[in-house]
């Protein structure tokens, strides 16, 4: 497996360092090491990040397996539990989470090898699945987003847009405008990608609502927005196209 860019979340600084040094031979590359919470979803929002092994028991108020529902529900990374805990409700607290790995240490660099590619080829499996309402087999039609302190759904069908600002994207819809702490590369993971098409580094466009498209720009709700060189092949066969 080619290396892969691997958040370490630890408190105990002898661990973190004997495990980057570990993930170095294996030939993957260690974005960074943290040792709280706050601090992982910090470096999720600045950092590209493929996989996140996180330490159950960590400093501040919050645990891994706090942090196991934020990269779940917002941030789309695969991580495989680490801990020196390994009796039955720990685990199955753990487990609850769906992890994609769990590691008991002490663990040698064979046990993170085959953890590490375990959690990467599920995780492809499952990005590669048709994106269903499990139970029914219905078609999804919006997604939930953090607005402030609340849950806000947007519908699919009311998305014209999304523009990347900083470490917020900004969801321009029919009804109105919503700030999200993301990435436009997070985002990505959760549309479909024949209806969202990422045309620019900052936008991603309802193909549905485009109203004309030049060798530069679209224009989508009275808006102009660029296309890149780099992504206007992949617009242009994601459209219908009489020719």
């Amino acid at each position: 497996m080619s290396g892969i860019r691997i958040l370490v979340v630890e408190d105990d600084e002898n661990i973190a360092e004997t495990l980057s040094d570990m993930l170095d031979m294996l030939g993957h590359q260690v974005v960074e090491v943290v040792n709280s919470v706050d601090a992982a979803l910090e470096a999720l929002n600045s950092k590209e990040v493929d996989l996140a092994l996180v330490d159950i028991q960590l400093s501040g108020h919050k645990s891994g397996i706090d942090l196991a529902k934020e990269l779940t529900m917002y941030h789309n990374i695969p991580y495989v539990f680490t801990s020196a805990f390994a009796d039955s409700d720990i685990i199955k607290e753990a487990s609850e989470q769906n992890p994609y790995g769990y590691l008991v240490k002490p663990y040698g660099r064979k046990d993170i090898n085959a953890a590490i590619e375990v959690a990467i080829s599920n995780f492809k499996k499952k990005a590669g699945s048709p994106r269903e309402v499990s139970g029914g087999g219905t078609k999804e039609t919006g997604l939930f987003v953090r607005v402030d302190s609340k849950l806000v759904r947007l519908n699919y069908d009311d998305i014209l847009f999304v523009e990347a600002k900083g470490d917020y994207i900004i969801f321009r819809t029919e009804s109105g405008d919503y700030i999200v702490h993301s990435t436009i590369k997070n985002l990505e993971n959760y549309l479909d990608p024949s209806r969202f098409i990422k045309v620019h580094r900052s936008y991603i466009v309802n193909i549905e609502k485009v109203v004309d498209i030049d060798d530069s720009n679209l224009v989508l709700n009275d808006k102009i927005i660029p296309v890149s060189r780099r992504q206007r092949a992949h617009l242009l066969s994601n459209i219908k196209l009489l020719r």
